[in-house]
């Protein structure tokens, strides 16, 4: 299987609109993905982020949610030198920094794709593939990372 990595909107569907079309997509995805995938520290920080501020009463909930997460993902942390490639690569690319942190702590953890609904689907940043997971045209190449 190709090493894929998540972004916080597939936790955030998936925990908070679990009933949606999206959620279910997104709890599909983690199941998928929890064999051999990434959620950087970032993502994880995002997500109760998100959580605390629309969500207060759900934070001690999500934050058990993100124990479970570390323990079936890959977490890489946000590291001195995840910081310094991410701003080289806000840089070149013309990315918000902590999109780059985001892809950078996957690449460090050898992911190949990044499934996010948030960043341009279908570019390919140093050799990482981000792609909309919620997009019905990318269902296919989707499923081809997800089941190698």
């Amino acid at each position: 299987m190709t090493r894929v990595a998540l972004d916080s909107n597939i936790l955030i569907y998936a925990e908070l609109e679990p009933e949606s079309a999206k959620g279910k997509r997104a709890a599909d995805l983690i199941l998928r993905a929890a064999r051999d995938g990434v959620i950087p520290a970032q993502v994880l920080g995002e997500y109760l982020r998100f959580v605390q501020r629309r969500i207060p009463a759900r934070f001690e909930e999500a934050a058990r949610q993100v124990s479970l997460y570390q323990a079936a993902f890959l977490t890489p942390p946000t590291t001195d030198a995840v910081i310094v490639a991410a701003s080289a690569m806000a840089r070149a690319h013309r990315l918000q920094m902590w999109d780059c942190v985001v892809c950078v702590a996957a690449l460090d953890a050898g992911a190949k794709v990044l499934l996010t609904e948030d960043m341009q689907d279908g570019r390919t940043l140093d050799g990482l593939r981000l792609i909309n997971p919620f997009a019905p045209e990318n269902d296919a190449a989707v499923d081809a990372v997800l089941s190698d």
